[in-house]
């Protein structure tokens, strides 16, 4: 019996809900426009600034690649640096 009575209160409610959407709905059309158009605008702000991070992360990871580099380089060279033994007697 309270399987029956959810079922039949879900249903009222869901057409209730309807009913009042269809009324509701042309009232709030006016304020969905400007709200949209806030969406649209916070997200492109927010794709704009991901691109900005990502560049300036690429920029840094490219910086501290070239450093690693230069530092494998030169530990190289002064590994492979012939090294003048003397033997004095």
């Amino acid at each position: 019996m309270a399987d029956t009575r959810s079922l039949l209160t879900g249903i009222a409610l869901g057409v209730g809900a309807t009913l009042a959407a269809r009324d509701v709905l042309p009232l709030l059309a006016p304020l969905a426009r400007p709200a949209l158009k806030q969406g649209v605008k916070a997200a492109i702000i927010g794709y704009e600034r991901g691109r900005e991070m990502a560049a300036l992360l690429a920029e840094t990871l490219s910086d501290i690649a070239a450093e690693v580099q230069v530092e494998l380089q030169t530990q190289r060279a002064t590994d492979q640096a012939p090294v003048d033994v003397r033997i004095e007697s």
